[in-house]
């Protein structure tokens, strides 16, 4: 076996190794079996199992951080929130009934990942959550850091119930552009009235 190089210790791989899959995967949306195609065709073999091993390994050590950034998201002057479909295999379990988003036990089965993004300090901070809850929710857990002597912060977001904290007080601002959305459907029908909303939109 060849010596190794002076400086190089004994983990398999280097930190910032770690860093920058975890950042082309969960920063630039890389899939771990592009990166694996990628590396294969450099001839550094990295498969999507091995990525997943080095990123699941290195996130206790990010735990710290990201309640951190929790806490900074819910001090906030403003918060955008929204849900997007998501399929997680572990979550799926039981299919719900036709036309339900829920099973027979009456629990809820679809997943979502909710995007938050708070603007705190002139800094923007975008924080994910997967699972079963709907963006009201999780922020409604985000907030629930909040410091008490803070005023209530402005939530900005379409006008879906489900984005909205439950029993937490925001600034609701409605988002424009889905409003003008529906202005915009009813522009033939109603063009003059539509025209002077559009115009001052």
């Amino acid at each position: 076996t060849a010596k190794a190089p002076e400086g190089i210790g004994q983990e398999k791989f280097d930190a910032s190794s770690v860093s920058i899959v975890a950042v082309l995967r969960y920063g630039n949306g890389m899939p771990f079996n592009r990166l694996d195609k990628l590396q294969g065709s450099m001839g550094i073999p990295l498969p999507a199992s091995t990525q997943w091993d080095m990123v699941s390994g290195a996130a206790p050590d990010l735990c710290p951080a990201y309640e951190r950034l929790i806490w900074e998201a819910a001090q906030g002057q403003l918060l955008h929130n929204d849900d997007t479909p998501m399929k997680v295999l572990e979550l799926m379990g039981r299919r719900p009934r036709e036309g339900s988003g829920a099973d027979q036990k009456g629990q809820r089965t679809g997943i979502f990942t909710s995007g938050i993004v708070s603007i705190f300090e002139g800094r923007r901070i975008a924080l994910f959550f997967t699972g079963h809850q709907h963006a009201g929710e999780n922020l409604a857990q985000v907030l629930a850091r909040r410091a008490a002597e803070l005023g209530p912060p402005i939530q900005m977001c379409d006008a879906l119930s489900r984005n909205m904290p439950k029993e937490l007080v925001v600034m609701l601002a409605n988002c424009t552009a889905h409003a003008r959305r529906q202005f915009v459907d009813l522009a033939e029908v109603f063009p003059e009235p539509v025209g002077h909303v559009l115009e001052v939109l």
